[in-house]
């Protein structure tokens, strides 16, 4: 039963996350990072909707392209909570940091 699953790629995978735009010193920054893994988490989020609405309606025949969808908006989701968490963990450490 080969050939029902393809591997993902590092191509096929950096072509959902485009790389935010490079400052002039070089370095990337954060803020920019954020707002472009937000915006693909949100796109995912809409994809998955409208998968839903496609297969309600008929338009979509295969119940595992709605599952395959969702599934990832899931864990596009799930990562963007968790990365909020971690930056938040970060901020609290550094305020508590005795200078």
């Amino acid at each position: 039963m080969t050939g029902y699953i393809n591997p993902l790629s590092a191509q096929r995978i950096g072509a959902k996350i485009s790389g935010p735009e490079k400052e002039s010193g070089g370095g990337v920054p954060f803020a920019n990072y954020l707002k472009d893994a937000l915006g693909s988490s949100d796109q995912l989020q809409k994809e998955a909707d409208r998968a839903a609405l496609n297969l309600l309606s008929g338009d979509l025949e295969s119940l595992h392209e709605l599952m395959i969808t969702t599934e990832q908006a899931q864990l596009s989701l799930q990562l963007s909570v968790q990365v909020v968490n971690k930056v938040i963990q970060a901020y609290q450490e550094i305020y508590r940091m005795q200078v």
